[in-house]
């Protein structure tokens, strides 16, 4: 796809100002912003020519705008500032076109990031342990980051890099020997258990804790037995884990663990032994470089000789340039493991790894308000299931009110409780807390993924109510406020695309599709109230074109924006 209509004109403004002041576009780029919508589209401050030119802003403003003439803008001076509106036409023709004419891969531009390989790690979930609701951030801030880079023509490659290896596991292999039951050894909910009871008896217990630890030993030693057993356990909950991205329609390019890198760790550290150095520190074997006061070192090797994250995730970053080349390689990790992430790529640089600086950590806050039980996780599964079971009453009272005729209601209340649950977590700022509440996630109204897959359910039902989406249309009949004011937010979504992938930040999205389907809620709530201003407009065949062409631009533009955030798109609701 071609640069989108929003940045085309923004840049022609630019270009117009550029040559009336006698300076390169690159200099005026950044200062063109989004006016305030009483007064335009685009504004230019002049405040910063003043002393120059020695005049009053509003007079430079005058000046400029009058000397400035770019198709498709009408520019006029406010105050001290030139500021640029779209004209109705052709910028009305050329939004609509241009979505209808993406179709759902509107928002996308194959050719941007062509060439060019993102590594992303995300979701990670420990094996012997359920995929629990406190994954939900990495997960769906992952997959939705993923889709973002393959609509811009990356080469995306997922890794779900599962904690495989180290004492978590000897906890559940010792606890299986203890507490499992043999005939139970494929069930994923056995292990859960087992993994419970084994944890808390290594806190009350030295002694089954250091049987653990040796088990883990025995691991790493790659002993014969200890391997079959972790192997087996690790299938069984690959196998539970792959269920759960299905329902969630998760897939991954890459589906690999710590494990891997077994056997390697000893060449990474003598390669860290060469540059920067290591040291040994009570026992431990540490990397040598300097530290900050009362900051903990990078451990390589703990006294006993086991590895620790940091060897593992230093192999990684090396396995994974060797493998991939990346231009970036994304970590979607918890806030918490901020200080891990810097010191591993701290450690790359002190290396002389020249890809170091292309390592990021994609960092995002705690989700507040789902209560545990202690000891036990909640399942990300059974909040879908809850999340389903809560949506499918609502669907059942339409249903029995004569508000809804489906004939999968159930498979309708799966996708609108997933929807929920993605977008509850999605339209939050990545980098912020917040606190889970099942009636605001699951509402019909509100900031709410339901409310979002409505707005596209109705505009698909409006269009079959009219017959259709339209083979043709006249542009030019779409002049009511509230037309142009949906125009606008439908012509946003290339850029919020770009700049949600620029910041690693899926709210951005979250946030224009809720600005998009209030705009379309504004629109048709205006027709319940004005007859002449009905979408399916009586007695005039050629408005009613032009008005369902753009109910199938917003119901494209709203279907494109949920599925990259992940989000299931019923048409009928």
């Amino acid at each position: 796809m071609s640069t989108s209509v929003y940045s085309r004109y923004r840049a022609a403004f630019a270009q117009a100002l550029a040559g009336a002041l006698g300076v390169p576009a690159s200099d005026i780029d950044a200062q063109v912003k989004p006016a305030d919508p009483a007064h335009g589209d685009l504004s230019f401050a002049t405040f910063p020519l003043a002393k120059a030119q020695k005049k009053a802003p509003p007079a430079i403003a005058a000046s400029l705008a009058q000397s400035l003439q770019v198709p498709g803008l009408e520019v006029k001076a406010v105050g001290p500032y030139v500021n640029a509106r779209f004209l109705p036409l052709p910028f009305t023709q050329e939004v609509i076109d241009s979505v209808r004419q993406a179709g759902i891969a509107y928002g996308s531009n194959a050719e941007e990031g062509k060439g060019k390989t993102v590594v992303i790690d995300y979701s990670s979930p420990n094996i012997a342990k359920p995929i629990g609701f406190h994954h939900i951030r990495t997960t769906f801030l992952g997959h939705c980051i993923a889709n973002l880079y393959r609509a811009l023509g990356w080469r995306v490659e997922g890794i779900n890099y599962l904690g495989d290896w180290g004492k978590q596991f000897g906890l559940v292999a010792v606890g299986f020997q203890e507490f499992g039951k043999e005939e139970l050894r494929e069930d994923m909910a056995h292990l859960v258990q087992v993994y419970v009871q084994a944890n808390k008896r290594a806190g009350e217990d030295p002694a089954f804790d250091e049987k653990a630890r040796e088990f883990f030993r025995r691991m790493e030693a790659n002993e014969p037995e200890a391997m079959k057993l972790w192997n087996q356990f690790r299938e069984t909950s690959l196998k539970g884990f792959k269920r759960v991205y299905k329902r969630m329609g998760i897939d991954f390019e890459h589906i690999e663990g710590e494990s891997r890198y077994q056997g390697r760790m000893d060449a990474v550290i003598a390669q860290i032994a060469k540059k920067p150095g290591v040291k040994e520190s009570q026992g431990a074997i540490i990397v040598d470089m300097p530290y900050a006061e009362n900051e903990p070192p990078v451990l390589l090797k703990k006294n006993d000789g086991s590895t620790l994250y940091a060897t593992r995730d230093l192999a990684a970053a090396e396995d994974r340039h060797a493998r991939f080349n990346f231009d970036k390689s994304l970590y979607v990790v918890a806030q918490d493991q901020a200080l891990h992430f810097r010191q591993v790529f701290r450690t790359l640089t002190e290396m002389g790894q020249p890809w170091a600086d292309k390592c990021i950590h994609v960092p995002f806050g705690r989700i507040h308000g789902m209560s545990t039980r202690k000891g036990q996780v909640v399942e990300l599964d059974q909040v879908l299931d809850e999340s389903k079971e809560r949506v499918l009453k609502l669907v059942e009272a339409n249903i029995a009110s004569g508000n809804l005729v489906t004939e999968d209601p159930d498979g309708l209340a799966e996708q609108i409780g997933l929807g929920a649950i993605v977008f509850g977590d999605l339209k939050h700022n990545r980098a912020s807390d917040y606190t889970f509440d099942w009636d605001e996630v699951t509402s019909p109204e509100g900031h709410t993924g339901p409310y979002l897959q409505y707005a596209h359910a109705r505009s698909a039902t409006v269009l079959r109510k009219g017959g259709g989406v339209p083979a043709s249309h006249d542009p030019a009949l779409l002049t009511l406020p509230e037309e142009q004011a949906l125009v606008r937010e439908l012509m946003r979504l290339p850029d919020t695309v770009r700049a949600a992938a620029e910041q690693y930040e899926p709210s951005l999205v979250a946030r224009l599709l809720l600005d998009v389907a209030a705009a379309y809620s504004r629109y048709y709530t205006a027709g319940n109230k004005e007859r002449e201003k009905r979408i399916l407009v009586e007695d005039n065949d050629a408005l009613r074109a032009a008005r369902l062409a753009l109910t199938d631009a917003t119901r494209i533009t709203l279907a494109a924006g949920l599925t990259l955030l992940g989000i299931p798109t019923p048409e009928n609701m």
